[in-house]
């Protein structure tokens, strides 16, 4: 028998985060213009809930429990790992990469989203 979905909210902005995000490298992709938010922001406000997610169907998968939930160290930890990665350590080593505070702004209120849409019931 099927286990029923868990999380229901939180799938479905998943779901709508991955397809905004492939819209943003659509229009990156084919130089279509959009605000500046969308190309340097909007994405790095969405990763933070899609890895998030991929993390807790992965506990899910090896734990066969569908009640884990990421806890809020867990979820900071992964921000800083973003933060220092592709704020301190990239901009160093590849020009596509810049330093940018609001970057990391918008990884923590990504952690914040993701953290809050997995304790919905």
């Amino acid at each position: 028998m099927k286990q029923k979905t868990p999380l229901k909210t939180l799938h479905i902005y998943v779901r709508i985060s991955f397809l905004l995000f492939l819209l943003v490298e659509f229009l990156r992709y084919y130089q279509i213009s959009a605000p500046d938010f969308i190309f340097f922001y909007l994405n790095d406000f969405l990763v933070i809930p899609i890895v998030g997610f991929i993390c807790l169907r992965i506990f899910w998968f090896f734990k066969k429990d569908n009640s884990i939930r990421i806890d809020v160290l867990s979820i900071f930890t992964l921000v800083v790992i973003y933060s220092v990665y592709f704020e301190v350590y990239l901009p160093k080593y590849s020009e596509r990469y810049t330093a940018d505070f609001w970057d990391v702004v918008c990884y923590f209120l990504g952690g914040i989203v993701f953290y809050f849409l997995q304790k919905l019931p």
